[in-house]
């Protein structure tokens, strides 16, 4: 039975500009952190603060908002597709072929944009997008819960899949390769093929399952709706300075300040990424439900707007495309500047140690980045919604 509510508030098929214009901003930010990865000079972990800057350190904290908007985002778009007239099977059926063919687009096209070559040198990588197809393909078969329990679900393995950071891969045995998948960063070997996760899926499923749940917001009128992402929103925040600030739960690196370390105060935001701690998800999904109430008053976006409407239209195109932007301009700038562009067909981390830019030279090479992409967006949104191919919706 479905328990969701009819998205009274919206006209079946209308697009929501809130929606697409964060979309595309996070799309935005992603950008600058990958051209970050391959232009710039300051091989340092950007994120620890006894070694980096505090410019460097907010740079690349802006873009801890990315994958979790990915996910929150796409569960609100299952939600709104269902609430739009689609059936709750053919939304499954969807899910879990287009999260196929995610997982098949990160072990190819994108694998390939990241080192430039076929070597597949140390086996697949499940990448982001192989997170979001296969927590696609687990929303398939959630969606047939009610929506109390599939918020009940996500909330429980958001906020208690910290209990198990003490539980590694080799103590499991034959279940290592499994738990590799599910909760560490880490490489694996199964069947003899070695993988490494970078992404792994506890607790992004639950993200994009959360979504879900708060794509039920949208059928609210405005004020209302508005008014129930801002409390959800500020609950997350107060609830993430609580935890963090008196290291309580839910991060297993502890904040502590440092007087001797002017930048020691911003490892307040350092929480973990991989796998996202509990503290993670409540520091950017609070701010990001924010925004969502924020940009929802938006009616007529500015051209800022409408250049990130356009990304968010096109969010796994640009994906690509941007990576292969971002790379050839690495080979072709190092050519310019003397190095063998051989040097260039490998994965950021193994560029020569003598290359690279400042930090506002970044900021040039991002804005370059993203003037040649929206054109592109623009021409294939076009294409997209001429087509009447069904294969297009997967893309």
């Amino acid at each position: 039975m479905n328990t969701a509510p009819p998205l009274t508030s919206l006209p079946k098929r209308e697009r929501l500009p809130a929606i697409d214009i964060l979309r595309g901003a996070v799309m935005a930010v992603m950008a600058l952190d990958h051209v970050r990865d391959y232009f710039t000079r300051d091989r340092i972990n950007w994120m620890d603060p006894s070694e980096t800057r505090p410019e460097l350190l907010l740079t690349r904290w802006f873009a801890q908002y990315c994958a979790p908007a990915f996910f929150l985002l796409a569960g609100m778009g299952a939600y709104l597709s269902m609430s739009g007239g689609r059936s709750k099977r053919s939304l499954a059926a969807f899910l879990f072929k287009r999260g196929l063919v995610l997982v098949l687009l990160d072990l190819t096209f994108v694998r390939i944009a990241w080192d430039f070559n076929f070597q597949y040198e140390g086996g697949p990588w499940f990448i982001v997008l192989t997170a979001i197809g296969m927590s696609m393909m687990a929303l398939a078969g959630l969606i047939f819960l009610p929506i109390p329990v599939i918020a009940g679900f996500s909330i429980a393995m958001i906020a208690g899949h910290n209990v198990f950071d003490g539980v590694t891969a080799e103590e499991l045995g034959r279940w290592e390769p499994l738990w590799t998948l599910l909760h560490v960063r880490s490489s694996s070997e199964l069947f003899g093929i070695p993988f490494y996760v970078t992404y792994p899926l506890i607790p992004w499923i639950a993200v994009m399952s959360l979504g879900f749940a708060l794509g039920t917001v949208w059928s609210k009128e405005g004020p209302r709706r508005r008014r129930q992402f801002c409390m959800i929103g500020l609950a997350c925040v107060l609830t993430f300075c609580v935890l963090r600030g008196f290291n309580l739960y839910g991060d297993p690196r502890p904040w502590r300040p440092n007087p001797d370390n002017p930048v020691s105060f911003l490892a307040f935001l350092r929480t973990k990424k991989y796998p996202a701690s509990f503290q993670h998800i409540l520091m950017t999904v609070g701010p990001l439900l924010l925004l969502l109430a924020l940009l929802d008053h938006i009616k007529s976006p500015n051209a800022i707007g409408r250049w990130f409407i356009q990304f968010g239209r096109a969010p796994l195109f640009f994906y690509i495309l941007h990576l292969y932007v971002i790379h050839s301009l690495a080979v072709l700038t190092g050519w310019l500047q003397g190095y063998n562009p051989r040097d260039f067909l490998v994965l950021y981390t193994r560029l020569p140690e003598s290359y690279g830019f400042s930090l506002p030279m970044l900021y040039v090479w991002w804005v370059l980045v993203l003037v040649i992409c929206y054109p592109i967006c623009v021409w294939f949104d076009g294409v997209k919604r001429r087509s009447k191919a069904a294969w297009m919706t997967y893309l």
